[in-house]
């Protein structure tokens, strides 16, 4: 798979040829009117991943595929809101398409022609939804199940539904306060704002924070300060991982 930083920091649509199909990169002001939580609910889904599930549950999930947690999960009575949410984000990263859940395949009709995800390339569109929208398996904050579907249901519901993209206070909306924010430090107009993707507020925040530490750091040795140590370089790569 070729690499899409710049594809990602201009936010146009992104091909994935290995799925046949090009993904939308939503603005903010567009995952506002279907529901932020819902969406990054629904993207936090599509991106399950076995290894972290595992790790968290202490249980073997070494013979089983993201893939196939995922159709699980989707399968499941229990599931009907979680599957919903996943309709709702895939209703915006691919628009004006019908999600269609075969037993063994996801379908996306569109303009008369079908884009099927499964086990040959489900694991390369959770690679391309990782770096659209910023999540890490690290940041991922998604419950342990295991291979039954009761179980997978009944530990999400129990748990905090909280998103990889939800960090911190989870009260009111993490990227209204982002904007807010950068629109003051930076003095851009929030309805600019509002038009960025999930990652160019992302990049923007952290170049922002680093940019704020660096200028901190500087103006406090030119007031006489001594700092036991160097901010980090503000211009750095940030997305090294």
């Amino acid at each position: 798979m070729e690499e899409i930083d710049l594809a990602l920091f201009t936010g146009v649509d992104i091909p994935i040829p290995e799925c046949q199909l090009i993904i939308h990169q939503p603005t903010i002001k567009e995952i506002s009117m279907v529901g932020e939580k819902k969406f990054l609910f629904g993207i936090q889904t599509l991106c399950v991943d076995r290894d972290e599930l595992a790790n968290r549950d202490k249980i073997d999930l070494s013979n089983t595929s993201n893939f196939q947690i995922f159709m699980t999960m989707m399968k499941a009575d229990e599931m009907k809101d979680h599957k919903e949410n996943v309709k709702i984000a895939l209703s915006l990263i691919v628009p004006n398409s019908q999600v269609i859940f075969t037993p063994r395949s996801l379908l996306l009709n569109l303009n008369g022609q079908s884009s099927m995800i499964d086990e040959g390339n489900f694991d390369i569109f959770q690679k391309t939804l990782r770096q659209v929208f910023c999540l890490t398996k690290k940041a991922e904050e998604f419950n342990p199940v295991n291979d039954a579907a009761k179980r997978i249901a009944e530990k999400i519901k129990k748990g905090r539904e909280r998103v990889a993209a939800l960090k911190g206070d989870t009260t009111g909306s993490i990227y209204a306060r982002q904007i807010s924010i950068l629109s003051v430090g930076l003095k851009i107009p929030p309805h600019v704002l509002n038009g960025y993707t999930m990652y160019q507020i992302s990049d923007l925040s952290e170049r922002y924070n680093l940019w704020l530490n660096w200028n901190l750091d500087i103006r406090s040795r030119l007031a006489g300060a001594k700092g036991d140590s160097k901010p980090e370089d503000w211009m750095r790569n940030i997305h090294t991982n």
